[in-house]
């Protein structure tokens, strides 16, 4: 039995090294069925759980481990790293101090304890509202640990993070780009700078020189165009919008990283390349505004090529290709696949890859496509093999693939797997709410790419998009995605490429005007699917997140969303600041009629509200205790309020908001 047992953990060993997941876990069942505390098999099993992206999952097997054998250090370090992981980090620290006691040294134990360290500060940080000496405390310890450990990147940043929220920008920004300065491509560093340097620009006068806020040159291609992106990002909705857009454009093109050349290329072969879609409409929300809904009733169409979900959202970030290409070119399709297994079955736990370089775990089953299917009991499936063996055949056509003709490659390549064969006119691609490097490269990339924004009754949409983070009293969670949704409606990407907005109450009320008009403008044929939510094909039973999922189920066309009250997030003051600055945009889509005289007023009368605590912040600040007085001390406060502004006098300047989108006129 020892004997068969070592076998079988041999052969599960060397599957798991080649990557077949399934083909271990087979073996690593196998030999727990047999002997349930096998200390080799729970452990290799748990590190199974976390490369599936199960980390919860992982933790008995370690545990069992463990217990089986103290001696071994791999199982006290898989273990403590995995609750370092989840943030259990009393627990984490209780085990690595068990673990310390029974002789567990070296750098890698170091290496951990630090990381227990730094993040359980930078989560303490993070969540719930710190009082200003609290973080101050926090700031000390990390500098203490900076002198100890001097060129760690990772802290400066977080040290920049903390004085954000401290309420000091320029101390901030200073910790920001010392972290770039050791590490130009940190990722959290130039997602988190903008923060403090919008709040800087709402200080200062409009011509006066910003130059030396912004970080250093360097050699490095991604941290240029990086930078250009911020300064992108700080000039949305002003005169500068369309040059830094044209400026972030020229740079993503002379990206050398983009192409990869195919080793096996011959100029003189008679292989003919694949017919794919040149039209491309990229679906786009609007907080939360049906266009999981919308993408669902595109599914199926004959003359439409489409994945589902929103698994691809930040596939045109940089980091993405890098990924998919390291290995080269005889690596890319597997690489492809080991990012999205989501694609492949949608019941998996595995990582699907998101903004800022995070993840989602198990992101098929909380989009509802593990239980399609009119008994809501199958789950969407593709098949890897079929897909590999037709991509392969699709590349070997091309001399040389960017990550554009790629995902034009890898979406046939889908097509032909679930045994689509129709002639496609369009690639019909749910791009949802990427990054801003994603979207301008997608758009470089793409530049007649036709853009299709749902828009929502912009009130009830942004309480329906805040109800998560305001149940968790995440107050910065709160303020960016108001500010995202208020610089969304002239995001000067839309106005440089074909772009219409689709109005969700048009869908939902008049499907038979609304569907045909929008057929014509991406120009499909009216057919009877269009009126049905699928999923490759299947029926669909909506988001489980929407509020409306369990009233309405499979009714595409259900009222109760748009007909919700507004008022469970903000108050009638709230109400009302939002209104004014959403108003040119209101007028547009017909949600408000148009009386420019008493705007103006409002418009007035909003200016010094603005600087006052919204009801909803209100709201957070008595669950969580903090005292106003420390509330409106913090970097989010500052930030939101310097964004709100900023959109006040662009309409105070111009009484709307110049290229803003237009909507589609139902005929």
């Amino acid at each position: 039995m020892n004997l068969t047992l070592d076998k079988a953990l041999q052969k599960g060993i060397e599957a798991q090294l080649s990557g077949n997941i399934r083909e271990a876990d087979k073996f690593y069942t196998a030999i727990l069925q047999a002997q349930p505390n096998h200390p080799d098999a729970n452990h290799n099993m748990g590190t199974l759980s976390i490369s599936m992206g199960n980390i919860e999952a992982a933790l008995p097997f370690f545990r069992t481990a463990l217990e089986a054998n103290f001696g071994v250090a791999q199982y006290w370090y898989s273990y403590i790293s995995a609750l370092v992981k989840l943030n259990r980090f009393s627990e984490a620290e209780s085990l690595l101090i068990d673990a310390r006691g029974k002789g567990a040294e070296g750098d890698a134990f170091d290496e951990l304890e630090h990381e227990l360290f730094s993040s359980e500060l930078k989560v303490a940080l993070q969540l719930g509202i710190q009082r200003i000496s609290d973080q101050e405390a926090v700031i000390d310890i990390w500098k203490q640990d900076l002198k100890v450990k001097p060129g760690q990147f990772d802290v400066h940043s977080n040290i920049g993070l903390a004085l954000h929220n401290q309420g000091n920008p320029t101390a901030s920004i200073d910790s920001f780009k010392q972290a770039l300065k050791v590490e130009p491509d940190y990722e959290a560093a130039w997602n988190n700078i903008v923060y403090p340097m919008r709040v800087i620009m709402g200080e200062v006068q409009p011509d006066e020189d910003l130059a030396s806020l912004y970080p250093e040159d360097t050699t490095s291609q991604h941290a240029q165009i990086k930078k250009m992106i911020l300064k992108h990002i700080l000039n949305l909705g002003t005169a500068n919008a369309e040059s830094t857009f044209v400026d972030v454009v020229n740079l993503l093109s002379d990206a050398k990283y983009k192409n990869i050349q195919n080793p096996k290329a011959n100029k003189n072969r008679s292989a003919v390349k694949p017919a794919l879609p040149n039209k491309l409409v990229a679906l786009v929300h609007f907080g939360r505004s049906g266009t999981g809904l919308l993408h669902s009733l595109v599914d199926g169409h004959p003359e439409v090529s489409t994945m589902p979900s929103i698994y691809f959202s930040e596939y045109f970030d940089y980091s993405i290709w890098e990924k998919i290409i390291v290995g080269g070119w005889g690596e890319m399709v597997d690489r492809f696949i080991a990012n999205y297994e989501s694609l492949f079955d949608a019941s998996t736990q595995a990582p699907t890859p998101t903004k800022s370089g995070k993840f989602i775990d198990g992101l098929g089953l909380k989009e509802g496509l593990a239980n399609v299917g009119p008994q809501r009991d199958e789950v969407l499936k593709v098949d890897k093999l079929l897909f590999s063996s037709e991509l392969n055949r699709l590349m070997e056509c091309c001399d040389q693939l960017n990550p554009l003709i790629f995902f034009k490659l890898v979406q046939a390549a889908y097509n032909k797997a679930t045994n689509d064969l129709n002639h496609k006119n369009l690639l019909f691609y749910h791009i949802h709410n990427p990054a801003k490097y994603a979207q301008l490269n997608f758009a470089t990339l793409a530049p007649n790419a036709e853009w299709l924004i749902m828009v929502r009754e912009p009130i009830q949409s942004c309480e329906s998009w805040l109800t998560i983070p305001l149940s968790e009293n995440d107050y910065s969670g709160c303020h960016n995605r108001i500010l995202e949704m208020l610089f969304e409606i002239d995001n000067v990407v839309y106005h440089k490429q074909n772009s219409v907005g689709l109005r969700l109450e048009d869908l939902k009320e008049y499907p038979r005007k609304t569907i045909p008009a929008l057929c014509k403008w991406m120009g499909v044929d009216e057919i009877d699917s269009l009126y049905e939510m699928t999923a490759q094909g299947k029926r669909w039973w909506g988001d489980p997140s929407s509020p409306e999922f369990a009233k309405e189920g499979m009714d595409p066309f259900g009222k109760t969303a748009i007909n919700r009250k507004v008022g469970s997030v903000f108050g009638a003051s709230d109400q009302f600041i939002l209104r004014t600055l959403f108003y040119p945009f209101s007028v547009r889509f017909g949600y408000a009629k148009e009386n420019t005289k008493q705007f103006e007023l409002d418009l007035q009368k909003i200016r010094p509200m603005i600087n006052e605590m919204f009801d909803f912040e209100k709201t957070i600040t008595k669950r969580t205790q903090v005292h106003p007085e420390h509330f409106i001390k913090l970097g989010s406060f500052s930030y939101f309020r310097s964004g709100l502004i900023d959109r006040w006098k662009v309409l105070n300047q111009h009484h709307t908001y110049p290229n803003m989108i237009t909507p589609l006129k139902l005929h």
